[in-house]
């Protein structure tokens, strides 16, 4: 009796027992479905509200600076606002040289004509406009004047010129202008020009005198590319028949000079001992088939192979010294 009264009186802390068998149970919230597809547009509905942001601070500067550009004279525009000036645009359709595409390319090849096509529509006019400016440079730095003064058209002429003097005078004359605007391209309108008039001694030895100074200048610059860098040679890419590169053309000189007596052959032998394609190496050096001197290094070339030049007797320079000139 003491005990259930003492525990009515402090009361029982515990639970009843009702509270203590009921189960805890997890809430299930339940949320919407978002597709996948959502996400994607709402990441694409940014990028477009970026965009437009961009594109419309874009349109502000671009608005700020024509208004700035505007303000000033025309002289100090600048060339992409006269660029976007409509007036500007159409004047320089209407003053354009070229109409057309074709038009364009056929301009360049007028202003920048092969050299070969230099060779081919020389006039006698401008040998002896060459002479006349020759005969009125008296003294070295007016021949100097001359040389520097002379432009690509005018230095195709030196060759040719050279093969229609006969005075050591003149011919003296060209030559020190052949040096003093030694070039490869000069090189490139000489070797042409003796191909047409082989062999004329004047001007293979004129040609002879400038490849020994292009190998000297070739010489020294390869010497200060060892001392800087070392340079890749450039890889060879096809561009069709007869078609070349002229600035990569080989000097002649490298096989033998042109004002050698065995020119002729040292090309053929070098030909002949490379077990090389003949047409191949007239490709290679800028040999035109048909001129003088590609008919005189196929004619050795074929004694070469055919075994006719190991007996002199037989070759065909033997046997034209005893034609007459009527056969």
């Amino acid at each position: 009796m003491a005990d259930q009264e003492r525990q009515r009186h402090t009361g029982d802390m515990r639970k009843p027992q009702r509270m203590a068998e009921r189960e805890i149970r997890p809430v299930k919230i339940r949320l919407p479905q978002i597709k996948e597809d959502t996400h994607v547009k709402a990441a694409e509905s940014q990028e477009v509200v970026a965009i437009r942001r961009q594109a419309v601070r874009f349109e502000r500067e671009t608005a700020r600076i024509l208004e700035a550009e505007a303000a000033k004279p025309a002289e100090q525009k600048s060339i992409r606002a006269r660029r976007l000036d409509p007036l500007e645009i159409s004047k320089r359709r209407s003053d354009l040289r070229y109409k057309t595409f074709r038009d364009a390319v056929q301009g360049c090849r007028d202003l920048h004509p092969l050299p070969v096509e230099l060779i081919e529509n020389q006039l006698p006019d401008e040998s002896n406009w060459l002479i006349q400016q020759l005969t009125r440079a008296r003294t070295r730095e007016e021949l100097t004047a001359l040389a520097d003064s002379l432009k690509y058209p005018d230095l195709a002429v030196l060759f040719t010129a050279l093969a229609n003097l006969k005075k050591k005078e003149e011919t003296d004359l060209v030559q020190n202008l052949i040096r003093l605007r030694a070039s490869h391209y000069l090189y490139l309108c000489g070797w042409l020009t003796l191909q047409c008039t082989y062999p004329r001694s004047s001007v293979s030895k004129a040609l002879a005198d400038l490849c020994i100074i292009l190998e000297d200048i070739r010489f020294a610059r390869e010497n200060e590319r060892r001392v800087q860098r070392r340079s890749r040679p450039l890889p060879g890419v096809p561009l069709g028949p007869w078609r070349m590169v002229w600035s990569r053309v080989p000097l002649i000189s490298g096989i033998a000079l042109p004002n050698s007596r065995h020119f002729i052959s040292d090309i053929a032998g070098a030909v002949y001992d490379s077990g090389g394609d003949l047409n191949a190496f007239f490709h290679e050096y800028a040999i035109y088939p048909g001129l003088p001197l590609a008919e005189a290094i196929t004619v050795r070339y074929k004694e070469m192979v055919s075994g006719v030049a190991a007996n002199p007797m037989l070759s065909q320079d033997f046997f034209d010294r005893f034609r007459k000139p009527g056969d």
